[in-house]
């Protein structure tokens, strides 16, 4: 913070448009510093530069709240002060919170809580590193830039089969699709009285938590009914094992909608 009040903050705007740069060469998204203050502040700095570098919108709310939760931290379990910096790489958006540190304080002493912080981050980003040293604590988070095949949202489509029904996503799970989602889920849902439904995750390109939520809120409108199962399928191992950390409810899941169809009891 400056005398005033301020923070010091260096803006790099990315390469976008007709502007070239050599492969591998990081370029300095944002540089700002941050005390208890700022916090708030830095969300709204954050939202913008990151969209502005190509990262669709659900899942810049995603980076968003992962850096301002390690901020958080920073302050409340740091030194009180930080800086946090963005940089485009390959592909990537390597998020950096910094705290300088004092003497007693490092990222041992940062919590593990579900839904928080350290928690937060490990499951919401790409990729996420935490280290303390005589310098302080640094805490990375990758996001990846998706390409221009990926960024497409998914549009649902319902496929009505004899024994249950199946609902293909191919695109993006993003904050696009999950409303569709929810709507076809919910026309099964009041028309079913014992909906058997496999949603079909094998062609999604990209997500974002917002369509996350809309998995999870479909699987709590399913197991509300009275013989309802909802299985998914075609699910990466490792967005299944975020997909398990991040939910509140247990999901059944297969390889392929096949596989799952052996799961539903007889009509």
């Amino acid at each position: 913070m400056s005398d005033d009040g301020t923070s010091h903050a260096t803006h790099v705007a990315s390469c976008s448009g007709g502007e070239r740069r050599d492969a591998g060469t990081p370029v300095l998204i944002l540089d700002q510093s941050f005390d208890r203050g700022s916090l708030y502040p830095l969300r709204e700095t954050l939202e913008a530069h990151v969209v502005h570098a190509g990262l669709p919108h659900g899942r810049s709310m995603d980076l968003v709240l992962t850096v301002h939760e390690l901020a958080t931290n920073a302050v409340f379990h740091g030194s009180g002060t930080g800086r946090a910096r963005i940089r485009q790489l390959d592909g990537v958006l390597r998020c950096e919170v910094a705290d300088p540190g004092t003497s007693g304080h490092d990222a041992a002493e940062w919590p593990v809580r579900h839904g928080h912080g350290l928690w937060l981050a490990h499951y919401l980003s790409d990729r996420f590193t935490i280290g303390s040293g005589p310098d302080g604590t640094l805490a990375t988070a990758d996001f990846t830039l998706p390409g221009p095949a990926s960024r497409r949202s998914a549009t649902p489509r319902l496929r009505r089969l004899e024994s249950h029904t199946v609902l293909e996503l191919d695109g993006a799970l993003d904050e696009q699709a999950a409303p569709q989602i929810g709507a076809a889920v919910g026309e099964l849902v009041s028309g079913t009285p014992a909906p058997r439904l496999v949603i079909d995750l094998s062609a999604v390109t990209y997500w974002d938590s917002t369509g996350i939520t809309a998995l999870i809120v479909a699987q709590q409108r399913v197991s509300e009914t009275a013989a309802g199962m909802l299985v998914l399928t075609g699910l990466a191992a490792e967005f299944a094992d975020r997909l398990d950390a991040l939910s509140p409810v247990p999901f059944t899941t297969r390889e392929t909608p096949a596989a799952a169809v052996h799961l539903f009891p007889p009509s």
